[in-house]
């Protein structure tokens, strides 16, 4: 067992036995772990072993979430960012992890109707002004003092550091580059709460729900819908034929509760896709790790995430 998600449990139900700790498989820098009792409910535990930066970004957007978006949250049991062992408990997730109905060959039109109503509902959580969320509570958010495009580079930066392939580390910077060129405006559009990493595994379905906010961040609602076309529709078992029917489907889903697509979703979506394939380099060890020529599959990696670069930059000319 992690030593910190042994603490963490210890301290939080110190009259528990401690029966089984299942890890589970995150980023470098968080431990979490699924613990199970000899008496009471099983909980997840997670630690960060590197900064609070994290913790205190999820627990405050999940707690927010949970009181102003109509969606299903994981319940908190305890939580503290500020202590030198931050830590999230959190009861399990009701209802179904999108990522088993996928696999399982369930009709996938309505399920990515169902995805794109979630991310309309979390967008109904809308704010003042842009920024990365950096503390907070179930009543108000804590936002850095930054623009849109301020808030966009300082993510790119943030997500970079966290951990990120040695032979990609300069495309960040061309990302960021490439950002500040096409200089995207909200234009009247209200920011408004963003999941970050609506990911298939982070989605749950009946009843409805999102995992996992530590990417949580507030701007523009067109980016968090970009962000699940890239979750959803931007994977290898996804094929071509089934794209637009697909596509048309997660829209459909988003229109039934927001009414529309986001303000000028279709004109920034080439430079979003950029921002959000950046995740593709980033993984690219964990993904790639059994390919035949991981230096023949690296240049087709960074050949592809240069053209969405330059095609950003040629539809904001």
């Amino acid at each position: 067992m992690s030593a910190l998600v042994q603490s963490v449990t210890e301290d939080v139900f110190p009259d528990r036995s401690i029966e089984t700790v299942e890890l589970q498989n995150t980023r470098p820098g968080n431990e979490a772990g699924l613990i199970t009792f000899a008496e009471g409910d099983p909980v997840y535990v997670k630690t960060a072993s590197d900064t609070t930066e994290r913790l205190s970004r999820e627990i405050a957007a999940t707690q927010y979430a949970e009181d102003h978006c109509p969606i299903g949250t994981p319940p908190i049991v305890a939580a503290n960012s500020t202590g030198d062992s931050p830590f999230l408990v959190t009861e399990p997730m009701p209802g179904t992890v999108l990522n088993e109905l996928w696999t399982n060959e369930a009709d996938r039109k309505p399920l990515l109707r169902q995805v794109g109503n979630q991310i309309a509902a979390v967008h109904e959580a809308e704010f003042d002004q842009p920024g990365m969320i950096i503390g907070g509570d179930a009543s108000e958010l804590h936002l850095t003092d930054t623009s849109w495009v301020e808030t966009l580079c300082e993510t790119v930066e943030w997500r970079a550091q966290d951990w990120f392939a040695d032979r990609f580390r300069d495309l960040p910077g061309q990302l960021i580059n490439t950002i500040q060129a096409v200089d995207p405006t909200l234009d009247g559009t209200t920011p408004t709460l963003i999941h970050g990493d609506p990911s298939r595994v982070n989605v749950y379905l009946d009843p409805n729900g999102l995992l996992d906010w530590e990417r949580a961040l507030v701007g523009d609602p067109a980016f968090g819908l970009a962000e699940a076309l890239f979750h959803h529709l931007g994977q290898p078992d996804v094929s071509e034929d089934e794209r637009p029917v697909l596509q048309s489907a997660l829209y459909e889903g988003y229109r039934e509760r927001a009414g529309t697509l986001p303000t000028g979703f279709e004109e920034k979506i080439p430079l979003y896709r950029a921002i959000v394939n950046l995740l593709i380099p980033q993984a690219f060890d964990d993904w790639a790790s059994s390919a035949e020529s991981k230096d023949a599959l690296a240049a087709d990696v960074r050949e592809d995430f240069e053209s969405r670069l330059d095609q950003a930059r040629r539809v904001a000319s």
